[in-house]
């Protein structure tokens, strides 16, 4: 029970991965550099629309293995994206977690784990089934990126309770907090959880304090961009009406900060649209794989919008936001 968690860096290339076409998947496994000699295991078939998605990877060297959940469907065309968003959210009525009198997570992340265990693959296996099959002797860590770490602790804690006597983790990067304070006490002293778990974040990352730190990304670029009355304004209304609602809101796991790097490039004149763009940049996970030192993925999420080829022209274009099609690169050209 006492194996080492996988690398971060490996970990947050899974974790991007998970944005990929479902058919490339296997081949970014082999593309990408840290994940080199990991097979997949077990592939979800996406729904349509493709709300919430995972597949677990195996280490051929260690026999390791890993559950890489995917953030927020990378395409606002599609409802998918409105879907997943949705989960993002913080306000609604709060969910109990069995078992455990006064822990509650959100609304929305009770309804990504439940789209999570109904996952299938091609054949029928489930999730749960799919590690249930797995080498009662194979580490499992669950790992995701934005939604995916967000939900990362909440499946791991999930499937401790389901497999008792499995070696489980879980790594979140640039996740929210999925539930109040009693839920994050059932990771602390002895549970199943613990010293199993951590929460990796890049310090510029506005999605990475929610919901606890809101009004600590006020002001957040030095010496700029800055949002202005609007983003101040924002943070100011869902900061109250969280405490008016009693959220509680609590991170889960010991934090592992990255510090943050301003992007300085391109200069846009409008201060408003050059914050948008540095907080889209500083949650991209291309971000946080350099911030731990390690290549980018075989791909690339343009704008959070799409996902294309690394060598594909709109991933050199100019930073013009604009309709794209999702996974070019294993789906549509």
């Amino acid at each position: 029970m006492s194996e080492p968690l996988p690398d971060d860096a490996v970990l947050m290339t899974l974790a991007g991965i998970a944005y990929g076409a479902p058919a490339s998947i296997g081949r970014y496994l082999g593309e990408a550099a840290p994940t080199a000699g990991w097979t997949l295991a077990w592939l979800a078939a996406p729904a349509d629309p493709p709300v919430n998605f995972a597949y677990i990877a195996r280490d051929g060297g260690t026999g390791a293995c890993v559950l890489a959940i995917r953030g927020t469907y990378p395409n606002p065309f599609s409802p998918a994206y409105w879907q997943d968003g949705a989960q993002d959210s913080p306000f609604g009525d709060m969910t109990d977690w069995p078992g455990a009198p006064g822990a509650a997570i959100s609304a929305g992340t009770a309804q990504g784990l439940a789209n999570l265990l109904a996952l299938r693959d091609a054949e029928g296996v489930t999730l749960a089934a799919a590690v249930a099959a797995l080498p009662p002797e194979a580490a499992l860590t669950v790992t995701g990126h934005s939604l995916g770490g967000t939900l990362a602790p909440v499946l791991a804690l999930r499937l401790a309770e389901a497999e008792p006597d499995r070696c489980l983790g879980a790594v979140s990067f640039a996740g929210m907090t999925p539930g109040n304070q009693p839920f994050a006490d059932l990771f602390g002293p002895g549970s199943r959880l613990e010293g199993r778990l951590r929460r990796v974040f890049n310090t510029l990352d506005t999605v990475a304090y929610g919901w606890d730190r809101v009004l600590a990304t006020r002001d957040f670029y030095q010496p700029a961009p800055q949002g202005g009355l609007a983003v101040e304004a924002l943070l100011t209304a869902t900061a109250a009406r969280l405490a008016l609602g009693g959220y509680g809101y609590a991170p889960v796991g010991p934090a592992v900060p990255l510090p943050g790097v301003l992007l300085r490039e391109p200069v846009i004149p409008c201060d408003l649209v050059a914050y948008v763009f540095e907080t889209l940049h500083q949650h991209m996970p291309d971000t946080y794989l350099a911030l731990l030192g390690a290549p980018p993925l075989p791909f690339s999420i343009i704008f959070g919008s799409a996902v294309v080829p690394r060598g594909h022209a709109a991933a050199t274009g100019s930073p013009t936001p604009r309709p794209a099609p999702v996974h070019l690169d294993g789906i549509a050209r």
